[in-house]
């Protein structure tokens, strides 16, 4: 109950949750209760999904029928292939932290190093829980396919930069940020590096 409890805690305190995850790394019970969470923010999020992409799917259902029963059940996919997405990335991440910890001549822990890549998940799962406040003040009736990954980085101050460019800003908000501290912090605290 305590790693569960630990993941509200990283958005106050991280340096005591990092403190406890270096004497004992949890990583089952964390990751569970955020693959849930963003679970359930896709399960609320489906019909303003529906709402968005509905003109598109008419459009298609014209010349193929077959298509809108794809998009259809790729929709309802998401609720299920979003917190898999989030638990695959969690372990790259973990991978990449251990790597990066071993190449500077630290002890690395791969278990520990997993937990402070869960507990940065909390940035990921806030993030989709503000995207999901913009959709719902816009409303279904107003929304469009492009509307479903609002501006939330440096792409609201640089619009029209090419589809590369606001890729690359997109991912530059303040989510990516505090996921990126969380872990230097996480390595900082259970490895004692500076």
């Amino acid at each position: 109950m305590d790693a569960i409890l630990d993941l509200l805690r990283v958005i106050y305190e991280p340096g005591a949750v990092f403190e406890r995850v270096r004497e004992k790394p949890k990583i089952l019970a964390p990751l569970g209760v955020l693959m849930l969470a963003a679970a359930m923010v896709q399960l609320v999020q489906l019909p303003y999904v529906r709402a968005a992409i509905a003109p598109m799917l008419a459009a298609i259902a014209q010349q193929n029928p077959k298509a809108v029963e794809m998009a259809n059940l790729f929709t309802l996919l998401s609720i299920v292939i979003i917190p898999v997405v989030l638990a695959i990335f969690t372990v790259i991440w973990a991978g990449l932290l251990w790597m990066m910890v071993s190449m500077v001549g630290g002890e690395s822990k791969f278990a520990t190093l997993f937990s402070v890549a869960t507990y940065s998940g909390v940035a990921f799962v806030a993030s989709l829980l503000v995207v999901l406040a913009i959709i719902m003040v816009k409303g279904k009736d107003n929304l469009t396919a492009q509307d479903l990954q609002p501006a939330i980085g440096l792409d609201l101050v640089i619009t029209g930069a090419g589809r590369v460019a606001d890729a690359v800003l997109k991912t530059s908000n303040p989510f990516s940020i505090w996921v990126l501290f969380l872990m230097a912090l996480g390595i900082s605290v259970t490895h004692k590096q500076s």
